[in-house]
């Protein structure tokens, strides 16, 4: 009974406040009427009415859904499973620069020393990948995002953003991509939907350009909310920093990282164990996917070192741990890996709870979004 009777208070409540408000104005429309409207409506009269009540209806009914352009990586599937080993890594320096001569020796020491470093590798055992290369589709984040949404129950508008997914056609992709946010933003502006933009790996390199470039050419054209995934912007990594430094000087890059002036709210996705993404210092909140596992790697490092029984598979444990492009997809797909010297399963999730919200979710005042 106690807990019904605030309950019939606030509903004879409400019912008082709108017979009240007709009585004022048999010409309102209670369906029709706005924040402002109710102000105005209220100002100067002593008429009580449920403010909880009209607050949460007011911002149910005002709650705009955004346009949400998703941009892919490079399909890493492509360019080898993902293991460091050197004949992989020279793969993927070759698929970056295919024209390009690369000092051997100097990215060998570098390759070695971090296998050594990292995965507890030797010389003469190189660690044996058992995965198989994950080629990911075209459309693969716009897809994850639409079921995820309507399993939601959002209304938002999902505008890919196709390209060939080879980051030597960078220059001209850019060009594209400032083309088609010049047209979607004549074609929504009038809508009140904000745009918000959903980039992984080197889309978030292509989306970095394109906003600088138009904050300069199209000052009018606002970006609610970029969230970037796995972004090779600021790497961790010196084989990819050298990548990087090459391909920015290579297609005439924004030299330094920075948010984009059209950009009101930068949140950027990363994993220590994901060697293409890092803590980007211009972005207003970095989310760090994989700090939950860091107890788990202290017992498998004890083992490889005081446990010869158990030595093997906790090597093999511990490069499953860290395994760079599993930690890459990540972001959309989850993190999943079975330990079998300790006998664990590890289940991450990732874009449900975490990449979902901060993407979809709008905020179209000057408070920072979710």
């Amino acid at each position: 009974m106690k807990f019904f009777r605030p309950l019939l208070s606030i509903l004879i409540l409400a019912l008082f406040s709108s017979s009240r408000l007709m009585a004022l104005d048999p010409q309102v429309n209670l369906n029709t009427l706005n924040k402002d409207s109710v102000i105005e409506l209220f100002q100067d009269k002593d008429i009580p009415y449920p403010k909880p009540l009209v607050s949460y209806a007011l911002e149910t009914k005002e709650k705009i859904e955004p346009i949400i352009i998703t941009v892919a990586g490079i399909n890493l599937g492509e360019v080898g499973p993902g293991v460091l080993e050197l004949k992989y890594l020279f793969d993927i320096v070759n698929f970056f620069f295919p024209k390009k001569n690369f000092d051997t020796t100097l990215l060998q020491t570098e390759i070695i020393k971090f296998n050594k470093d990292y995965f507890f590798s030797e010389d003469d055992k190189p660690l044996v990948n058992n995965i198989q290369p994950r080629s990911m589709p075209d459309n693969y984040i716009e897809e994850k995002l639409a079921q995820e949404a309507e399993i939601l129950g959002h209304d938002i508008i999902i505008i890919p953003f196709p390209w060939s997914r080879d980051p030597g056609d960078t220059k001209e992709t850019v060009k594209q991509f400032k083309e088609k946010m010049i047209k979607i933003h004549l074609q929504y502006k009038d809508t009140g939907r904000p745009i918000h933009i959903l980039a992984h790996s080197w889309g978030t390199v292509l989306m970095h350009e394109t906003l600088h470039q138009l904050a300069k050419s199209n000052p009018d054209i606002k970006i609610n909310k970029l969230i970037t995934v796995g972004s090779p912007l600021m790497p961790s990594n010196p084989v990819i920093k050298l990548f990087m430094k090459l391909e920015i000087r290579k297609e005439d890059l924004e030299k330094h990282v920075s948010k984009p002036l059209n950009v009101r709210v930068w949140k950027n996705f990363w994993a220590k164990r994901d060697m293409f993404s890092n803590f980007i210092k211009s972005s207003d909140e970095n989310i760090q996917i994989d700090s939950k596992i860091e107890n788990v790697e202290p017992l498998l490092i004890d083992l490889i070192l005081h446990n010869k029984s158990l030595r093997k598979l906790a090597k093999a444990d511990l490069w499953n741990l860290r395994n760079v492009i599993t930690w890459h997809n990540s972001y959309i797909f989850d993190y999943m890996a079975k330990l079998n010297s300790i006998n664990k399963e590890i289940f991450l999730p990732v874009f449900k709870p975490l990449v979902i919200p901060k993407t979809i979710n709008t905020d179209i005042s000057n408070k920072t979004s979710n």
